[in-house]
């Protein structure tokens, strides 16, 4: 379409604030939502423990599946105080929801200085700038030739995926917070005892929950579940942030807006999957505004593209897309672009060369 015919004007703007007012949470559409979701999350679970010994349960293990990676988004809402408008309402439900995932409400803590930070390379809460890629190329040419090798072991996404979300349910999200917090290693809003009675609390009562189900025949079922359902989180967050072009930059020339629309990707959902991911997809917007709830964002997303040219930059990823980002591993800070490792050893091969 050529700029005579164009509907949207192309330095059309839209009033921000008005449309976050919109769009904020309601305590009608988070009781709505949150209805629609408890009854589908029980009947995934009562189909799970019915068909417990049956080849059926194949089938609904992944519908459990499915459904955890709704109660975390919804998990991940209330830790933004975003899914009601009321905090201690959000707590409640994020609480009761980690159960479910086994997630601590502490994760939320950690999360928050996520969006403080990425894409900030030298941000002062000593928090990473990108969760899933750990060094640099520089850092990298710089290991011993054997301690390479190893590390591409590692990070070989049917190695890395698997092992990293054992490491990280059992022990990081729930753990780490607490050592960081006590030894004052990272700045959190929340004190060590907010933190610790968080962590006790998740404790206890996640393992009456394990011991239900256990005591319901199901445990394993829901083992099963949970990996499948961490794996598949864990990859699609990669691709919210690791992509190319990569948005790196100091604490300068940071800001939340660019974090979002250029730090930030548009994931391309399937249409069958949209309810199950409530609005993860729209990482773009969350990034600009982490008020506004998952289950309004598509409604946003779209309201600014039929407005506006704000979101015409914004990098969209196929699932396929987010599939090749897995091999992006190591930063290369001399061409601002995330890289593999076989583009690495490139690079080594042509240092050795000169």
């Amino acid at each position: 379409m050529n700029d005579e015919t164009s509907i949207i004007p192309p330095n059309k703007t839209i009033n921000e604030s008005e449309l976050f007012m919109k769009y904020k949470s309601s305590y009608t559409s988070a009781f709505i939502d949150l209805l629609v979701h408890t009854f589908l999350m029980y009947s995934s679970l009562y189909l799970l423990c019915y068909f417990r010994n049956s080849w059926f349960s194949i089938f609904t293990i992944n519908f459990v599946t499915l459904m955890l990676s709704r109660t975390f988004a919804i998990f991940h809402d209330c830790g933004h105080n975003s899914y009601t408008p009321n905090k201690a309402l959000n707590y409640i439900i994020g609480s009761l929801a980690g159960i479910l995932i086994q997630h601590s409400f502490t994760w939320n803590y950690q999360h928050n200085n996520h969006h403080l930070t990425n894409g900030n390379i030298t941000n002062n809460l000593n928090h990473k700038y990108n969760e899933f890629v750990f060094h640099t190329l520089n850092q990298y040419k710089h290991f011993p030739q054997i301690a390479r090798h190893l590390y591409k072991i590692i990070r070989t996404p049917y190695i890395f995926y698997p092992i990293f979300v054992v490491y990280y349910i059992l022990f990081h999200h729930k753990i780490s917070i607490l050592i960081y917090n006590y030894f004052k290693m990272k700045p959190y809003k929340q004190s060590f005892i907010i933190v610790t009675f968080d962590f006790i609390l998740h404790i206890f009562i996640s393992l009456y929950w394990l011991r239900y189900i256990n005591n319901n025949e199901f445990l394993y079922h829901m083992i099963v579940a949970y990996w499948i359902y961490f794996i598949y989180v864990m990859m699609l967050f990669n691709s919210q942030h690791t992509f190319n072009p990569s948005y790196i930059v100091n604490t300068k020339n940071w800001n939340s807006k660019d974090s979002g629309l250029i730090g930030s990707s548009f994931i391309q959902i399937p249409y069958l999957l949209k309810y199950i991911h409530m609005g993860v997809e729209y990482h773009h917007i969350h990034h600009m505004n982490a008020k506004i709830p998952g289950y309004n964002l598509q409604k946003y997303h779209e309201e600014v593209v039929s407005k506006s040219n704000m979101f015409d930059n914004v990098v969209k990823l196929s699932m396929n897309d987010c599939y090749n980002n897995l091999w992006l591993v190591l930063y290369d800070e001399d061409k601002k672009k995330y890289i593999t490792f076989a583009e690495a050893d490139e690079e080594i091969r042509k240092d050795k060369l000169k």
